[in-house]
């Protein structure tokens, strides 16, 4: 939600995998030292490190504050998806975002990329400083060269672990 177009909203407590049930007519109360536990410590990071991307603190992910979307990549059988916002469009502004929602990592999966030249992975939630128990996906920088692919003119490889998001910008 927080790579997708409109105002993303936070459930109160999700941030933490809050447990407790949510009061509509009473009040709940938070256990804000769930941020600081060993046990939700990379989940709070997780959520930071994608809301900094949002905001674009960086000024490397301008797009994903746009309201531009192109889903270019869509395979049902390896249960992949890939979508493109930008709000200029250029380096620092084009965002890739590529989903994996299966059980199994996919190596030298080629997708489409609208733009030329080096894409840096900026975030990938199965990286394992997140949990100890997630698989790093072996997802790291690539090259997009010319070649048409998913309806964009330029082509990479990329790896994804499994029921993993990875976000890449130039």
């Amino acid at each position: 939600m927080l790579t997708s177009p409109g105002i993303p909203m936070i459930f109160q407590g999700q941030e933490m995998l809050e447990t407790r049930a949510f009061g509509f007519n009473t009040a709940t109360n938070m256990d804000f030292s769930r941020a600081e536990d060993a046990n939700f410590k990379g989940i709070v990071q997780m959520y930071r490190d994608l809301i900094a991307l949002r905001r674009n603190l960086k000024g490397k992910t301008g797009g994903l504050t746009g309201q531009n979307l192109n889903v270019f990549h869509l395979d049902n059988g390896n249960k992949t998806l890939a979508y493109h916002r930008w709000e200029n469009g250029g380096a620092g502004d084009d965002v890739v975002v590529v989903a994996n929602f299966s059980n199994v990592p996919l190596q030298n999966l080629n997708i489409g990329f609208p733009r030329q030249g080096p894409w840096h992975v900026l975030f990938n939630s199965g990286a394992n400083l997140y949990d100890p128990g997630f698989i790093n996906g072996d997802s790291f920088d690539t090259p997009a060269n010319s070649g048409g692919k998913d309806g964009l003119n330029f082509n990479a490889n990329m790896s994804v672990g499994p029921y993993s998001v990875v976000i890449l910008s130039q």
